[in-house]
């Protein structure tokens, strides 16, 4: 197997990346967003954010996942403070509101969790595959791993490849052998970091 990179560089957390200022009943359409992707092209934590007492109020976004996949999730609206999302969202089709916000506004932005996309990597060889991810600036990253089929459409069941979890430096070690997929995902980071992430692997005798 070619080695191969991810390569993570991300932009700053910003509370209205997505779509400033959002008012009234909804739905929202990409047509009312700044932007349906973060500028990275990468796959974001989303942040809701308004002054006023929304609570009450279940949002709930539409776009896709890091691989672009449909994702759907409903969020419980912010109460004079921000609240994020549990999925990584690499774009924003809608937003549809339970309630009218009234006069009230409501920001969307991304925050500084990302997730990339899922990189397969070749489950019959007995070898393990290589990965040294190389940081530059501040930045806590985790490379993850998995076992399910995810060329079939398998939705993925993440584990943390340990030798690489919750790190901020450069590190390498590899994932397990008869891992079927990696991907990479950041709990924080500062303006400017970035990450690569080096993969590489043999390939099973008589292939």
């Amino acid at each position: 197997m070619r080695p191969h990179t991810i390569d993570i560089d991300v932009v700053d957390e910003s509370t209205t990346e997505i779509a400033p200022g959002l008012t009234g009943a909804g739905p929202w359409v990409s047509t009312d967003f700044t932007r349906t992707a973060a500028r990275d092209s990468l796959a974001h934590q989303l942040s809701l954010t308004s002054a006023a007492i929304i609570s009450a109020i279940s949002l709930t976004v539409v776009g896709t996942n890091p691989d672009g996949d449909a994702l759907s999730e409903a969020i419980t609206g912010p109460n004079i403070a921000t609240v994020e999302s549990t999925g990584y969202f690499a774009t924003v089709t809608s937003i549809t509101a339970s309630a009218t916000l009234g006069a009230n506004t409501m920001d969307v932005g991304v925050v500084d969790e990302v997730a990339s996309y899922t990189f397969p990597i070749d489950w019959r060889s007995p070898y393990a595959c290589n990965i040294a991810v190389d940081v530059t600036g501040t930045i806590n990253f985790t490379v993850q791993q998995t076992f399910v089929n995810v060329l079939d459409g398998t939705a993925p069941i993440w584990t943390n490849i340990s030798a690489l979890a919750s790190k901020t430096a450069d590190t390498d070690s590899s994932a397990s052998v008869g891992a079927t997929a990696i991907r990479v995902i950041t709990s924080s980071y500062s303006s400017g970091a970035e990450l690569q992430v080096y993969s590489s692997q043999a390939t099973a005798p008589g292939c």
